[in-house]
């Protein structure tokens, strides 16, 4: 008996999504996440996209999340299929402190919304991504001048999104 505990105790650790969904009737949003090792060498989602339909708002926007350490000011992205640059939108960052305690590096990052390059409309960048997204099945890359991340939809996550937006419409 005391082995079975030890061993359920010990069990390896579930694997971390690279997406995860939340579907209802006001919002569709989807979020994907670039995995890789921490500093404790331990895999982490190290950079997030989130795609967001606010219905109840009518707003339709892209949200990028990153570590706090990561720099500020304006970057520029390109979203590589097969080795070339097919669009390039530009991220505005800034730091967001979740609380007062600025020492609470677990409620802080770096935040930016995704516009195309040379437009100011959150949801033209929407639209011109989701589409991308969906022409490369949910496997696609962005870079930067310093980054590189690849992106890979769980199973269903790329389906389930764009009718939850589908859905929207014809309501």
């Amino acid at each position: 008996m005391l082995f079975v505990a030890y061993s359920a105790s010990s069990a390896p650790p579930l694997p971390l999504p690279t997406s995860t969904t939340k579907l209802d009737a006001r919002s569709c949003r989807l979020d994907l996440y670039h995995l890789a090792r921490n500093q404790d060498n331990n895999i982490a989602a190290d950079f997030q996209i989130a795609l967001v339909a606010d219905h109840g708002f009518n707003r339709r926007y892209v949200a990028l999340k990153a570590d706090i350490s990561y720099p500020v000011g304006f970057e520029n992205f390109s979203y590589f299929r097969t080795g070339q640059p097919v669009e390039i939108f530009t991220a505005d960052w800034k730091k967001y402190y979740g609380n007062l305690n600025l020492s609470n590096a677990s409620r802080s990052y770096s935040i930016s919304h995704l516009v195309r390059l040379g437009s100011t409309s959150p949801r033209q960048a929407f639209d011109l991504l989701v589409r991308l997204i969906a022409e490369d099945e949910g496997r696609f890359e962005l870079r930067s001048a310093s980054k590189h991340y690849r992106f890979y939809l769980e199973d269903g996550h790329l389906n389930d999104f764009l009718d939850c937006l589908r859905n929207q419409v014809t309501k």
